[in-house]
């Protein structure tokens, strides 16, 4: 089993999360430079992806990168957007990791 296309599934997942950041900067594309930036970052996620899914199966694929995705997006809505967690937020937070390692592991 090769780690590639886990990291390539991990780069996409972080960049679609720096291009959710970039698209809510935007306030709706009326500051231009985060909207295309955004769109860039998720048009390369999106390739990223799609070399993955040369050796992963979709939903293993989609699996791992989506839970990355909202796990990330949680971590950093701690820091940008003042979020916080209850004990069962946490407890949610680490079942999708577990789930995403399981996915990986079961794969």
């Amino acid at each position: 089993m090769t780690w590639t296309p886990f990291l390539l599934l991990a780069l996409a997942a972080l960049l679609d999360v720096g291009a959710n950041i970039l698209l809510k900067r935007s306030d709706g594309f009326k500051h231009k430079l985060p909207a295309w930036s955004g769109i860039a970052l998720i048009l390369l996620a999106f390739t990223l992806l799609g070399v993955a899914l040369k050796t992963v199966p979709l939903g293993v694929a989609y699996a791992v990168w989506g839970g990355l995705g909202i796990v990330l997006t949680a971590l950093v809505s701690l820091r940008l957007d003042g979020l916080r967690f209850t004990t069962r937020g946490w407890v949610g937070l680490t079942l999708i990791l577990g789930s995403v390692l399981l996915m990986h592991l079961g794969g």
